[in-house]
């Protein structure tokens, strides 16, 4: 049985088998032998093909167990009907992996889902892993297995795909930039391998820098941030999710049998374990290429240095919008640029050297933002006085502009003395830029059309520092309250016993007990006489229907206010179960009356609504929710959310920070602020109970209500799943 923890065969194997060569051109098992050998691959090659003796100068096999060799992997190009088959024999034969490119599985549906099925099996009998089915193949660095038409560059960027169209377009760009690929995975139907084995795998890679990604959906959430955010603390990495919009959503389960989870629980998920999201495929490439050969800044404070003033306010507004800051120039800095630029010029960030800048113009303006112009000729600038910790060049074309030789000086600039800051280019023009654009990325000096790009890329920079700032995800201390856990289980189970997924009130007053959040009591009465007796209990309450087949209470006259004696409660049920009867459902199912608290809070200075909620995510578990409450939630839409995965204080102190409400629980116009503290122990608490109880499937309260001293949760809605 091979070690399945290991994927370092696929990467370097030393023989490959493949399944279903052919000697026609124009075939696919022609194609990937073809690539195999043209790749000057050093390992033994097998071709698989029991019609013919001999493929491309190699000796061919009727099956691998006629191969007298060992052989590492596997590549697949045969008809689906046929995969499981000859799969069992690689798993005789001691083979470790396979590469399935052949289609006909689970995209197809229908019987392409059970052959699947029954290759994983396979797989698991023997202890092999699957790269696909419906797969383009794999390129390493030290062979290409795929049919692409062309092997791609190598370099340092490791590129895993869910689609192998997109891979192959993303190759033939990669020809004529600087960068190339330490390896071209692709995912297809991940039966098996998905990108999270070839995340763990690549992040302690050393022929790999970056690690980009093209993906249409995340099936094992948990897995992922569980291991993704201890890999981008080696390594960046930037995922292009596809399948945002419902539509796209839609096309990318049709694509390859993806199951898509919504869009927020990715932007969250990708948040918490510190991967990057590129919202285009520019974006991608853009970031790529900026982690790749430039340094990542010690804090978010960068220079624009421009030699047209609209571009340096267009500028300007990409670096707002990104929040990126502007580097502050002490009074030494300013000194040497006032005396040394024009009159005309804007010395304070960003820095206009107006257009009839030259070469030398530009080399000492980022000199000098820099702290680098320390020589005779200028005033001694100390390390401390330096606040730029990157900068943004900008060039357009000008009568004196000479792109070329500012091009070079900026990457003299660069690479001699910025070696821990991030220096990238916006040349605006066309033809009269080609040249100096294409230095540039020769050089490894990101260069964009627009300044936008530039400004987005130098943001990915700052996120990625940001994160590598905090505290490890698997570092993090989560609170843990004493709860009552074992009695949650019961009312669950009483609840599908009943056959029923909703709680009812008093169910849900008494789940949240358990967990130590404050709600009103809640009693059920079976008979008027309980109802006395849960009145003198309670006091002053409210009395409503408990019946699952009744949503909408008042409509059938189910709830009846300010109930302050036992008198009135022995009335009162009779009262409701009687309007029940006759304007509710036929045979109404009837539990009794439920006695609860009356929240009263007249005498309080100050109460804000909120809504606090939690709905599970397919891919990524819980999703808590925070924001303005009481009956316009849905309409203002002022809400924030979480995961709650290693859901920490500061996960909560920040979502409800993201409110607008948040400002009117601070208090304004004098008024005294609302118990903040407590708020968020309620979110901690929730996060608790949702994470010990998978099978709560929703969970509502609306609204919150939050008072100067405490809160209460007024009005509270749990679904649980069937089983």
């Amino acid at each position: 049985m091979n070690d399945t923890s290991d994927i370092s065969y696929f990467f370097n194997p030393k023989s490959i088998a493949v399944i279903g060569a052919s000697a026609t051109p124009g075939k696919v098992g022609y194609n990937v032998l073809k690539n195999i050998i043209e790749s000057k691959y050093s390992g033994k090659i097998f071709p698989i093909n029991p019609k013919t003796k001999e493929i491309l100068g190699y000796k061919a096999y009727k099956s691998v167990l006629n191969v007298p060799e060992d052989i590492d992997i596997a590549l697949l190009v045969i008809p689906s009907k046929f995969v499981n088959s000859i799969s069992e024999e690689c798993g005789k034969k001691g083979i470790k992996g396979l590469v399935v490119i052949t289609a006909g599985f689970k995209e197809i549906g229908g019987e392409g889902i059970t052959r699947e099925q029954e290759l994983i099996k396979v797989a698991n009998k023997y202890g092999m892993r699957i790269i696909g089915p419906n797969c383009l193949g794999f390129i390493g660095m030290s062979y290409n297995g795929s049919f692409a038409a062309n092997t791609p560059k190598k370099g340092r960027i490791a590129m895993i795909s869910q689609s192998g169209a997109f891979l192959t377009s993303f190759m033939d760009f990669s020809m004529d930039q600087a960068f190339g690929f330490s390896c071209n995975i692709s995912l297809g139907n991940k039966a098996d391998m998905d990108e999270v084995d070839f995340i763990e795998y690549l992040a302690n890679d050393d022929n790999t820098s970056v690690i980009l990604c093209y993906l249409e959906s995340i099936e094992e959430g948990e897995k992922f941030l569980r291991v993704v955010s201890k890999a981008a603390r080696k390594k960046p990495i930037i995922i292009l999710k596809a399948g945002v919009s419902d539509a796209g959503a839609r096309a990318a389960s049709s694509h390859t049998g993806a199951l898509a989870g919504s869009d927020i629980a990715y932007e969250l998920a990708f948040h918490k374990c510190g991967v990057l999201r590129a919202k285009t495929i520019a974006d991608l490439f853009d970031y790529g290429e900026i982690f790749l050969f430039q340094p990542i800044p010690n804090k978010n404070s960068f220079a624009i240095i421009t030699n047209a003033g609209g571009p340096g306010i267009i500028a300007t507004d990409a670096f707002e919008r990104e929040e990126l800051k502007f580097a502050q120039f002490t009074e030494p800095i300013l000194h040497m640029l006032r005396e040394n630029l024009p009159a005309e010029a804007a010395i304070f960030n960003p820095v206009d050297i107006i257009g009839d800048a030259t070469p030398d113009r530009y080399e000492f303006t980022i000199k000098t933002v820099f702290g680098l112009n320390n020589d005779a000729s200028h005033e001694t600038v100390k390390e401390e006085d330096v606040t730029t910790y990157g900068a943004l060049i900008i060039m357009s074309p000008q009568a004196q502009t000479q792109p070329y030789d500012v091009a070079k000086l900026v990457y003299e600039i660069s690479s001699k003395h910025l070696q821990n800051k991030p220096l990238v280019c916006s040349l605006i023009g066309g033809v009269s830029m080609v040249e100096a654009t294409k230095y540039l990325k020769q050089h490894h000096i990101p260069c964009y059309p627009f300044p936008e790009r530039a400004a987005q890329s130098l943001k990915a920079l700052v996120k990625y520092n940001q994160f590598l700032n905090k505290t490890a995800l698997d570092a993090i201390e989560i609170p843990k309250y004493d709860v009552q856990k074992e009695r949650v289980k019961e009312i669950f189970n009483s609840v599908r016993n009943d056959e029923r997924t909703v709680l009812l009130s008093y169910e849900t007053s008494e789940v949240f007990e358990c967990y130590g959040i404050h709600s009103p009591k809640s009693r059920l009465g079976k008979t008027p006489r309980e109802a006395m007796v849960y009145q003198k209990e309670i006091g002053n309450s409210v009395m409503k229907i408990a019946s699952p087949q009744i949503v909408h209470k008042t409509d059938v006259g189910g709830i009846i206010l300010n109930i302050d004696s036992p008198e009135k409660a022995f009335e009162a049920f009779i009262q409701i179960v009687d309007n029940a009867k006759k304007f509710g459902p036929q045979n109404v199912k009837i539990y009794g009356v439920e006695i609860q608290e009356m929240v009263s809070f007249e005498q309080e200075k100050k109460v804000n609504e909120l809504i606090i909620g939690m709905s599970r995510d397919a891919q990524f578990g819980p999703l808590i929710m925070i924001g303005s409450g009481g009956i316009y939630a849905n309409f203002l839409k002022d809400v924030s959310f979480a995961l709650s995965y290693k859901f920490t204080r500061d996960n909560a102190a920040e979502m409800l920070q993201k409110t607008k409400i948040f400002s009117l629980l601070q208090g304004v116009r004098g008024e005294s602020s609302s118990d903040i503290e407590s708020i968020i122990e309620v979110l901690l608490r929730l996060s608790q109970l949702v994470n010990d109880f998978p099978d709560i499937m929703e969970l509502d309260i609306n609204p919150l209500l939050s008072f100067i001293e405490g809160y209460s949760a007024v009005d509270i809605k749990i679904t649980i799943s069937r089983e």
